[in-house]
């Protein structure tokens, strides 16, 4: 029987992470189905809001032609970037930026550009920092508010991602270096460590770093907020 799993994240991929972790599959191994996107709220930034997506694992029986074109079709109608969507979505998250800016009395630029398939908001500022938050949860917070906001309209999902200072960049180099420290342990002493609790961004870095290492795999387990990655050996 296929296996079946439902994920959440701030954004899609982090979501369909999620899910894969649940069952210890890859993506070229699944079809994915997204369930739920965050709707639109305006009482508060900090307050949460999750993608949900569900995975189903593509049964052996399944010719490999079949199961690429349903698998490219999922993709390409949630994350393919379209001009039309692209300006959509930066026009109402700029927008956004500047009022949320306004309303806070800072004074900030905003670089954005398309990479990866998401669109991308770099901010720079003397007083942009106060925006990250502890570990990134007020940036966490915007970007999931600026991705709801960005997206209506929009035909196809759009993932937005926000950036501040380069906090995203550092915080993921920090990560990638403790994850193949922890995975070192973890072949050294053949026994499991589970690292402390993590928010999606920070659990998919962890993820990634060691995605083709060897000798360790990573799933992630617990309930939000206090979900963790379990690296052990394969």
């Amino acid at each position: 029987m296929a296996r079946v799993a439902e994920g959440m994240g701030k954004n899609y991929e982090e979501a369909v992470n999620d899910a894969l972790g649940k069952i210890g599959l890859n993506k070229d191994e699944v079809l994915i189905e997204l369930i739920e996107e965050p709707k639109k709220r305006i009482f508060s930034i900090l307050e949460s809001r999750q993608v949900k997506v569900k995975v189903t694992e593509i049964e052996k029986n399944v010719s490999n032609a079949k199961t690429k074109n349903v698998n490219e079709y999922v993709e390409k109608e949630i994350l393919e970037i379209t001009e039309e969507d692209a300006n959509i979505a930066k026009e109402k998250v700029l927008k956004f930026l500047s009022e949320f800016s306004e309303k806070m009395g800072l004074t900030f630029n905003i670089n954005s550009y398309i990479s990866d398939n998401a669109l991308k908001f770099d901010i720079t500022g003397e007083n942009a920092g106060i925006m990250i938050g502890y570990r990134g949860e007020t940036l966490e917070a915007l970007q999931m508010l600026a991705s709801t906001i960005g997206n209506k309209n929009c035909k196809n999902y759009v993932r937005i991602i926000i950036d501040i200072e380069g906090y995203r960049k550092k915080r993921i180099r920090a990560l990638e270096e403790l994850a193949l420290k922890r995975a070192n342990l973890v072949v050294a002493k053949k026994k499991s460590i589970t690292l402390e609790p993590m928010n999606p961004f920070e659990r998919k870095a962890i993820h990634k770093a060691l995605q083709n290492h060897p000798k360790v795999k990573t799933v992630s387990t617990g309930e939000e907020p206090y979900r963790k990655v379990v690296i052990s050996l394969k």
